[in-house]
């Protein structure tokens, strides 16, 4: 998809979907091909019911009759109204009158037997759970996209690319703005197993976490939560807040003839640089962060920004990631040369990479900045030009960590 920008007077086409080798340098040409990644078509308990225990307590036997009778006369005669006894009068006997017959016991042990007999039943049918029928999946997928269409309302495209369509929309219950991504599941290829031994998708495991760390945060986070997900046939479906009014950080570009002052600049990098600081601190690793990946809402206090798309996201254990992901122009130089990175100086480059698109009327291009085609505004602050330097060095053990770019007096 080809986008036409007007900066400063010019018009510049500017794609997604960068150029391809013709921009490389002949010396390095053969590296890159090497390690080229391929081209990405994307837009920019219930509590347990207390188990009782039951004794029941077996008949007597008909070898010690009168002694039940006997037994059996006191328990009656306990239980009945006692009478006054008039004066004169024999005593007269109980209500219930058992004789000592043996063919009056029977009775007596037929009726104890049958409540033995509805102890034990009772028994079984009190603590005995009714057989739970599972959902087939075809149940399970027909009941999430109800649930869905009754939680949600789905508008107009936002936006749209290789991995997926972005929806606007709003919750019914509270007309609340959302954005809702569709992702085919054959673009759900990073999955994530979850505390419970389930397999989810990893975009999906990544905003679950962000959703906890926004929750125990006081602060405001500069990245959208999660508030629904939903997994169909066919589809994953997120449903994310949505702040309003916001556009990405490309089209707000194109409205400011092409770049920012260094101000504004500054107010949006620092937010992004707090934002990637708490990634950093729950081990998520974003990969790539560019002006197509940040929504920035506008306000009377100045410009929110929010980082989006965690399509490309890992959990990162502090290890060396040999499969590229992210946006080819903006590829950190050690994947040329060793064909590695790491999370921390890949994050700090593409945050040097964005503050020069954000300050510039250019497109960044690694190979192009290598070969001094693309060079730092020397009209801009010394502390700026000093902060970019810094991001944009060759050799990763150069660049700042992320907490020393904060502390930078730049952004003092």
């Amino acid at each position: 998809m080809v986008k036409e920008h007007k900066r400063k007077g010019k018009t510049l086409a500017l794609s997604r979907q960068r150029d391809n080798n013709s921009w490389m340098t002949p010396s390095i040409i053969e590296s890159v091909q090497e390690c080229e990644p391929k081209k990405r078509k994307r837009v920019q308990d219930k509590t347990p019911r207390k188990r009782i225990r039951v004794s029941v307590t077996t008949g007597a036997s008909t070898t010690c009759q009168d002694h039940i009778k006997k037994k059996m006369t006191e328990k009656v005669q306990g239980c009945s109204t006692p009478t006054k006894k008039k004066k004169g009068t024999k005593e007269t006997s109980s209500s219930m009158d058992i004789s000592s017959g043996s063919s009056n016991i029977s009775p007596v042990l037929n009726i104890t037997g049958n409540i033995k007999k509805r102890n034990l039943k009772r028994t079984a049918d009190d603590f005995e759970e009714p057989p739970v029928k599972k959902k087939t999946k075809k149940e399970q997928v027909i009941s999430q996209r109800a649930k869905f269409q009754k939680e949600y309302t789905e508008l107009h495209l936002l936006g749209e690319g290789g991995f997926g369509s972005v929806f606007a929309g709003y919750r019914q219950e509270d007309k609340l703005p959302v954005a809702i991504k569709h992702i085919p599941k054959e673009n759900v290829f990073l999955k994530h197993k979850d505390e419970n031994g389930r397999k989810i998708a990893l975009e999906v495991a990544i905003m679950l976490k962000l959703k906890n760390l926004c929750t125990s945060s006081s602060g405001q986070l500069a990245m959208v939560s999660l508030l629904d997900w939903y997994e169909l046939e066919e589809e994953l479906l997120l449903v994310m807040e949505r702040p309003m009014p916001s556009e990405d950080l490309f089209v707000y570009l194109d409205e400011h003839e092409g770049c920012l002052n260094e101000e504004e600049a500054k107010i949006i990098l620092k937010q992004l640089v707090e934002a990637t600081i708490q990634l950093q601190n729950a081990n998520i690793f974003h990969r790539d962060i560019k002006v197509e990946n940040v929504l920035i809402k506008s306000s009377s206090e100045g410009p929110q920004a929010y980082l989006i798309d965690f399509g490309l996201s890992c959990f990162d254990r502090g290890r060396k990631f040999a499969l590229l992901r992210g946006t080819r122009d903006h590829v950190p130089p050690e994947f040329y040369r060793l064909k590695k990175y790491t999370a921390g100086p890949t994050t700090v480059w593409q945050l040097g990479v964005l503050l020069f698109e954000i300050l510039h009327n250019k497109m960044f291009k690694t190979i192009s900045f290598l070969t001094n085609k693309l060079k730092i505004n020397k009209k801009l602050s010394k502390n700026c030009q000093d902060l970019m330097t810094k991001c944009l060095k060759e050799q990763p053990k150069e660049r700042p960590t992320l907490e020393e770019l904060l502390s930078h007096p730049w952004f003092s």
